[in-house]
């Protein structure tokens, strides 16, 4: 195997880490935000699953402003469109816990999951 290929495939691996990486991420973050809706009274568990979810968010938003960020300009300024819905999102529910709000965030998280996943590269 010439040392160009082999550094083709070591990339691509590395890459499809990191997707599945931060597919985990959403996919927990979606879990804690359906596991805190589904149960209300809890405001610690809403509290958590927000926290984590403002992590993961934060990360993309970190990303996306990297300058050796390879992805094209028109999605590096969706995701960024879509994390600031986040925020704002996530600041209104702290204020007053909705379940639709909950629901949207859950939703767009898991999204982000599939998406991540759907993008893998065959082997």
């Amino acid at each position: 195997m010439s040392a160009a290929l082999q550094a083709y495939e070591n990339n691509s691996k590395t890459l499809a880490q990191g997707r599945v990486t931060e597919a985990l991420a959403f996919s927990k973050a979606a879990r804690l935000l359906d596991d805190a809706r589904s149960r209300p009274e809890d405001r610690a568990a809403l509290r958590e699953a927000l926290r984590f979810n403002r992590v993961v968010w934060t990360c993309v938003q970190a990303d996306i402003t990297q300058k050796k960020n390879a992805l094209p300009r028109r999605l590096k300024a969706s995701l960024m469109s879509l994390s600031l819905f986040v925020d704002k999102t996530m600041e209104q529910i702290t204020i007053e816990p909705e379940s639709s709000s909950l629901q949207a965030l859950i939703d767009i998280d898991r999204d982000m999951a599939a998406g991540l996943i759907a993008d893998q590269p065959a082997n």
